[in-house]
């Protein structure tokens, strides 16, 4: 009887061992599919931002690049050897506008470089981006920095650099606004990014672009993607807040 006892014991252990191994095994499949989902989505939404990019890169180039270069032709075009006032003058002003093209150029380079974020962090690079914007003199711009800057994945960082890049773009082409307000708060928990204007509200915007609809759904499908929780609320008296808040879901490399 001991030795039945013993014999069923045995076999219950072993029956009890074999279904756990093939939960776990279950589990591990399935924690890989949903990883596998996540790269793929992963890898989907960088080629889309890749994609926005050559864009607006493509459109820059022909807008303010191509325009500039079309001023220098017809300045060469015109130049009158004979009157030596005009061809220097025309002269002058070809050398400042291959200046600014030289200048714009070397900004869309700089646009670019993801490799400023990867070595660097989302503080580096947001500082790029509001030297070259400062540097216009178009705006007043308020960049501060909270709490102690911390690295998360580095695509996660080049996520919130695109959405920031994005948002920026938005203020430049559709908010009129003359002030930006940009802080990035590193909290215990989390990261949160905020980025102020104070030109056309967030509804007056979307009512008069048609591409500002599909470029905020952009932003919140990326926000999604990075377990991000992205706002959009209009500020008082006036002009848009945008918040991004990325909690931390794995350990940080403080910098």
């Amino acid at each position: 009887m001991a030795t039945l006892l013993f014999l069923l014991l045995i076999s219950f252990i072993i029956a009890f061992w074999m279904i756990y191994l093939r939960r776990r095994a279950a589990h591990q499949q399935e924690k890989q599919q949903l990883k596998s989902t996540y790269d793929q989505e992963l890898l989907r939404a960088q080629l889309e931002i890749k994609e926005q990019t050559q864009k607006n890169i493509s459109q820059e180039i022909h807008d303010n690049i191509g325009q500039v270069l079309s001023l220098v032709k017809l300045h060469v075009s015109t130049m009158d050897a004979g009157n030596t006032n005009d061809l220097q003058e025309k002269i002058t002003d070809s050398k400042k506008l291959l200046t600014k093209a030289i200048h714009d150029l070397r900004n869309l380079s700089r646009s670019l470089d993801t490799d400023l974020i990867t070595d660097k962090g989302l503080c580096a690079g947001i500082g790029q981006e509001v030297e070259i914007l400062r540097r216009t003199g178009a705006y007043e711009i308020d960049f501060h920095i909270e709490g102690n800057p911390v690295r998360v994945e580095a695509n996660k960082e080049l996520i919130l650099f695109r959405i920031f890049q994005e948002v920026l773009n938005n203020i430049i082409k559709h908010a009129q606004a003359t002030s930006i307000r940009i802080l990035l708060d590193y909290r215990p928990d989390q990261c949160l990014m905020e980025i102020a204007d104070n030109g056309k509200g967030i509804s007056s915007r979307l009512q008069q672009q048609e591409t500002s609809g599909i470029g905020l759904r952009s932003m919140y499908k990326r926000s999604s993607l990075i377990g991000a929780a992205l706002q959009i609320t209009d500020n008082v008296p006036s002009g848009t807040i945008v918040t991004v808040n990325l909690p931390y879901l794995l350990p940080q490399q403080t910098i």
